[in-house]
């Protein structure tokens, strides 16, 4: 007589250990999603959308000016430079320039517009990490408003 030793059956460990597994995957995912900061790109965005008619009418105001405000960087003099039409600076101009940053809000910045006696307006560079800016101006001549919108890289 031959003794045949039995074999256990490992499959209630494994199944075991394929739910714990799950279960700590499931806690991982939870505790990260948890502890993530969710920025939201812009403050009351449906209040916005609201109006953005307006904003419509003032990109149409900007497109029908025939010279329109350029921008250029100074390197030597870290500036970034705003030049407006001259027939819009003999008015006055006020209004905002807003530096968007996409990818980090507390970086946003909004600089009052001053002109120099060049129509330019100057803002340092060293204010800006390098990467990709959105420069939204807004302004208003003559009883006019203005918006214009363009993408920035530092």
């Amino acid at each position: 007589m031959v003794d045949k030793k039995q074999k256990k059956s490992k499959w209630g460990y494994g199944i075991a250990a394929l739910y714990g597994s799950f279960v700590i995957f499931m806690l991982t995912a939870v505790i990260f999603s948890v502890s993530q900061d969710f920025i939201m790109v812009e403050d009351n965005y449906y209040q916005k959308s609201l109006v953005y008619q307006d904003k419509i009418d003032q990109m149409q105001n900007t497109s029908n000016l025939l010279i329109k405000p350029f921008h250029n960087i100074d390197k030597d003099e870290n500036l970034f430079l705003i030049t407006f039409p001259d027939s819009l600076a003999i008015n006055g101009i006020t209004g905002t320039a807003y530096f968007f940053r996409p990818s980090d809000k507390r970086l946003d910045q909004v600089v009052e517009i001053t002109i120099d006696d060049n129509s330019t307006m100057k803002v340092p560079t060293t204010r800006f990490l390098k990467g990709l800016w959105v420069m939204k101006l807004s302004w208003e001549s003559s009883g006019i408003t203005y918006y214009q919108e363009e993408n920035l890289t530092f």
